[in-house]
């Protein structure tokens, strides 16, 4: 035992070392005086002592104990290897499980290094917190360390139990597997005859796919290869049993790109991890047996050795990626899901990603061969991974020809394959595959052969090699190689623009520096647009001519008209009496001169001809709106917009600093009695309302989408036109959308439905069918009319994971509601609450549009979450709602500590989607429960009434809230102050809570509880105040056969006055769980202590 703890806790005091580095340098480099020191907070020697005693400590003990048992036990270095994936595949499985709220405290146990468990116990940790405290040995933290210091202990004292000096692990004795493989290599060439040995062609190719077969094979049926593989399939399938979660505790299908996005998300790192071991395996086998003298004595060529075992390898990642691909299809089988898409496993894993793994493999063996020291090329291939990973990004190099296998980014979608990325994949590929051809030559010029391994010697023997063929295959692979480097610079250099991160980084800083003077000057805005438009989906070619009518409504002439130009399109613009008096392309900004100045109440023609031409490839696809199957593209994205835009401006404080620019705000401060400074909506500076006409022409097997109604359709040769127009003013922000679409096609009164989407994703259409006709009839009864002739929900290809709301038309991406799996009816429809949202934005945003300031998004995004909440509470009644709720609750107070500049109180929220959002979600809700559904709704109506459509000055923040404060009783007005000009956070948790019988078959509850009320400030700091407010106590039911939640037996408002309170009251049934919010209805610091299971008593 003494041995052994010697050994345990000096190799365990070593590893710690180099983690004590970690604190080392990070205090250190807050000392260095190229730190903004503005960034940097108080080192705190507490944190450092906690990471010390929490993580480092006790995971150095569980995996040195884990590791050195196998190591003790075994003697085996291979095996070593295998305890350190599993603890990987340990930690995967943690990270699967607290994905979702059900499974959270199970995650936290079970995840070995504790880093899950950290993350729940701080998830509510706001920005202030996270600044000021410091995790201690308390709660899930302390059960999770003892748990595994316990199975630690253990561990070892198994390994005390079974270790001997003398034996290993109980079992047949057998020579070890490179042993075995290389004595097996030697008694091949042994049986040759030497008087009849062969130097042919054919001999050579025996001899290599011999080679091959006895490395591969006697790597592959090793046991240590199949643990591994077992353990691999084990990290796939505990990923995989999650693959389908989408958020909210729902499901989705597992279709293959899911699976595909799952094995690389789990098996990659794993996939690495063994490529790098088992190079170093391979180049080092035979000198480990002991035989490589005669090994290397033996007559074959010199490239045999070196290739065989690569291709050795390749095939090795071809197995792992297959068992891969069968782990996919046995997930998606057991889902019940059989749309199994094998094209795409098959260009995803087995040749984008064997590819990938391939070029790794040859660095790999470039480093073992050049290197010559396995621990030194084990330490380099690592450590280049890491910096191939994190080292360019930081010299400000994103070019994939100097980033190693570095390709463009792509995503699959099942509407369009990979098609935008299809040229640059190609061709990026093969200029790596021809490098590494390089480094395969260069490892068999330095292959280890005989006992002379000195650097001069090994360089001598490359030199004496380089003849003949090898030479002339060198020289080729260079040539096409350069040749290939010539093309892809060609392409992504010239053809196309290619700009460093730093450099767009400097030229946005430069556009607002050179062209901000000019934001407040006076602009015509657009007020009619007849588009014409040609779409080449095939070729992802487009042409956009937009004849437009511009209006002078300010009160001072304008002489010259100012545009911010857009990336990647050609673009022509034509002003009557006007003269081209800037024009800037490196900042995108143009100055037009007008002969003649457009005086206020004037119009005038402006024509915009713009261009989109696909020439060759690029660095990373920029413009994925044109496919070959789901173009979706919005008018923003392909005309110039007239005017400084202050929306693409540098937003990052840091980086503005870094570019001597001042400090920004996110939104102009809310202001409210404004005139000037309310005359642009949030969504744009260079229009108020304005009418649409469209005729769009798209290839002949496709349907094209417009706003508006459509008039006429018709085909002239290979191409189809479709002619649209809008049936009302509208926001100057619509799309364009072409695609091979199915239709669903519905009424709802005298309004058409319709839902376009892609054969194989009608899973959902008829519920989003459903959600918007029950959106409708809610909204015009409860709200007002609406004012288009259709409403269409439209899939797009899920480059982009959202849904959004234009004129009559809901673009919905095709990787979130498209794919939902409902069945369960227990679950939230989340496909029909985004309908129902995005339905909601056609009276918010698009009827009643805020101004550019702070609140903006109150009118909007918050108001088409209250919309869909009442429809969703219609159809789905309050224990639906209660559940979205709480989900909704977590989101918001997960996100507040990832604040990077300031939280906002809803009535200033800043487009900030988790204020908006989440928060918008669960106050609403509350107002709603508190002064009734029909006091909002009057308040809402009153607002469409008195500003939808209207010009400027437009609404802000105060003119909703105002309206809601009218409806609010005397009794609780507080709650406006609180939920909308405040950031108030309750503290609500039941202390304990019991039952007993009552005669006549009724339940008595009695619990205690505490309640605190905080105001936050902007960073989460919290200042408890006075309670004295209503909140609701309850008492649920237990769930029935099949249901979640259980039925609210009990529910009453009281009066919170002090913060220890004892309630009793009484149910017709026994209770399931009582407390106090137990709905939700409050934000609340944790939620998940406000209702307790009930005990008899």
């Amino acid at each position: 035992m003494q041995f052994l703890l010697g050994r345990f806790f000096g190799a365990a005091f070593i590893a710690i070392i180099p983690f004590l580095g970690v604190s080392i340098g990070s205090i250190t480099g807050t000392m260095m005086p190229w730190v903004n020191a503005e960034r940097i907070g108080p080192t705190s020697l507490d944190g450092h002592l906690m990471g010390l005693l929490v993580f480092i400590i006790p995971n150095v003990i569980f995996c040195g104990a884990f590791i050195f048992a196998i190591a003790a036990l075994t003697r085996s270095t291979i095996y070593s290897f295998i305890g350190s994936i599993l603890l990987l595949v340990a930690y995967g499985i943690a990270n699967g499980l607290i994905r979702d709220l059900k499974n959270e405290y199970l995650g936290t146990l079970i995840d070995p290094f504790g880093v899950r468990t950290f993350s729940v116990a701080t998830k509510y940790w706001t920005v202030a917190d996270k600044n000021s405290m410091t995790l201690g040995l308390t709660g899930i933290m302390l059960v999770n360390r003892i748990i595994w210091l316990v199975v630690a202990g253990l561990i070892m004292s198994f390994t005390f139990y079974r270790f001997s000096f003398t034996e290993r692990l109980r079992g047949k004795k057998r020579l070890p597997q490179s042993e075995k493989e290389v004595l097996a290599t030697y008694g091949m060439f042994q049986e040759l005859p030497v008087a009849g040995f062969s130097s042919s062609a054919s001999q050579q190719f025996k001899q290599f796919f011999n080679q091959v077969r006895l490395d591969f094979f006697g790597i592959i049926k090793s046991t240590a290869f199949i643990v591994i593989i077992l353990a691999g399939i084990i990290n796939m399938a505990s990923s995989m049993a999650f693959v389908t979660d989408s958020g909210y505790g729902n499901k989705s299908f597992p279709v293959t790109y899911a699976i595909v996005d799952s094995i690389r998300g789990t098996l990659y790192l794993f996939l690495v991890a063994i490529i790098t071991f088992y190079t170093g395996v391979l180049v080092w086998k035979e000198r480990d047996a002991k035989v490589n003298d005669i090994y290397d004595a033996l007559p074959f060529a010199r490239w045999i050795s070196p290739v065989s075992k690569l291709v050795s390898m390749i095939l090795i990642t071809l197995v792992i990626l297959l068992v891969a691909i069968l782990t996919g299809l046995a997930t998606q089988i057991l889902f019940g899901f059989y749309d199994y898409r094998l094209s795409e496993y098959f260009i995803s894993l087995l040749v984008l990603d064997l590819l990938a793994f391939t070029f790794l493999i040859c660095l790999s063996f470039f480093i073992h061969t050049t290197i010559n020291n396995r621990y030194i090329a084990y330490f380099a291939f690592i450590a280049f991974i890491i910096a191939n990973l994190f080292a360019w990004r930081a010299m400000d190099i994103s070019s994939n020809m100097v980033i190693f296998a570095g390709v463009p980014s792509h995503t699959y979608s099942d509407m369009n394959g990979y098609n935008p990325y299809v040229p640059g994949l190609t061709w990026f590929n093969i200029y790596w595959f021809l490098f590494s051809g390089l480094l395969v030559m260069t490892v068999i010029y330095f292959w280890v052969r005989g006992k002379e391994t000195s650097i001069k010697n090994r360089l001598q023997a490359a030199k004496d090699s380089f003849t003949g063929k090898y030479r002339t295959i060198t020289f080729g692979l260079l040539l096409l190689w350069l040749f290939t480097a010539g093309f892809v610079f060609y392409n992504t250099q010239i053809l196309n623009t290619y700009h460093s991160p730093r450099a767009r980084e400097i030229a946005q800083a430069d556009y607002e520096r050179f062209y901000k003077k000019f934001e407040d000057i006076n602009q015509p805005r657009v007020t009619d647009v007849q588009y014409k438009i040609d779409l080449f989906p095939e070729s992802r070619d487009l042409t956009v001519v937009a004849d437009a009518m511009i209006h002078n409504t300010g009160t001072t002439p304008i002489d010259s008209i100012h545009f911010t130009m857009i990336d990647g399109f050609d673009v022509k613009i034509e002003l009557a009496n006007a003269s081209l008096a800037l024009d800037d392309p490196m900042h995108r900004y143009r100055i037009y001169q007008l002969k003649l100045p457009l005086q206020p109440g004037d119009s005038m023609p402006l024509k915009i001809t713009s261009e989109y031409r696909r020439n060759g490839f690029e660095n990373e696809v920029q413009f994925t709106q044109i496919v070959a199957n789901g173009s979706f593209f919005n008018n923003a994205q392909v005309l110039p917009q007239i005017g400084y835009q202050a929306s693409d401006e540098l937003s990052d404080q840091n980086r503005r600093k870094k570019c001597k620019l001042p400090e920004r705000e996110r939104m102009p401060a809310l202001i409210r009695d404004c005139n000037s400074n309310c005359r642009n909506s949030y969504l744009t500076n260079s229009s108020d309302w304005v009418t649409v006409e469209t005729v769009m022409s798209t290839s002949i097997d496709q349907i094209a989408v417009a706003p508006g109604s459509l008039l006429k359709e018709w085909t002239e040769g290979n191409r189809r036109y479709f002619h649209y127009k809008l049936d009302h003013k509208s926001v100057n922000f619509y799309s364009f959308i072409s695609a091979r679409y199915e239709v669903r096609r519905d009424k709802y009164q005298d309004i058409d439905i319709e839902v376009y989407y892609v054969k194989g994703h009608e899973y959902n259409v008829d519920k989003m069918v459903n959600s918007l006709k029950n959106s409708l009839k809610y909204f015009t009864e409860n709200f007002g009319h609406y004012y288009h002739k259709q409403a269409r929900i439209i899939e797009f290809p899920r480059y982009e994971s959202f849904a959004q709301a234009f004129p009559g038309t809901m673009p919905y991406s095709e990787s979130i509601g498209f794919i939902a799996n409902l069945e369960d009816p227990e679950d939230i429809d989340m496909v029909y609450y985004i309908v129902a949202h995005e339905m909601g934005h056609q009276w918010w945003a698009h009827q009643v549009i805020g101004a550019n300031m702070q609140g903006a998004t109150l009118l909007s995004e918050t108001m088409a979450q209250y919309s869909a909440l009442m429809v969703m509470e219609d159809l789905y009644g309050k224990e639906q709602m209660h559940k979205f709720l709480k989900y909704e609750m977590d989101n918001y107070l997960r996100n507040r500590g990832t604040e990077t500049i300031k939280e906002s109180p809803l009535l200033k929220v800043e487009n900030q989607g988790y204020v908006h959002y989440r928060k918008g979600s669960v106050v609403m809700y509350y107002l709603k429960e508190m002064i009734g559904e029909e006091n909002i709704n009057a308040a809402l109506k009153n607002m469409i009434d008195s500003f939808a459509y209207r010009e400027a000055p437009y609404p802000n923040a105060y003119h909703l809230v105002d309206r809601f404060e009218k409806q609010t009783p005397d009794s609780v007005k507080y709650i406006i102050k609180d939920l909308f000009y405040d950031m108030t956070v309750f503290n609500n948790r039941v202390l304990d809570v019991s039952y007993k019988k009552l005669p006549g078959g009724k339940f008595e509850v009695a619990m205690n509880v505490q309640s605190e009320k905080f105001k936050a400030d902007s960073l989460g700091k919290e200042t408890k105040v006075p309670i004295s407010d209503w909140i609701e106590i309850g008492a649920l039911a237990p769930p029935a056969d099949g249901k979640k939640i259980g039925k609210q037996l009990y529910s009453q408002l009281v009066k919170v006055e002090s913060e220890n309170n004892t309630y009793t009251f009484v149910t017709d049934q026994e209770p399931d769980k009582a407390g106090i919010d137990p709905n939700y209805y409050l934000v609340d610091r944790m939620p998940d202590d406000n209702v307790k299971e009930v005990e008899e008593r």
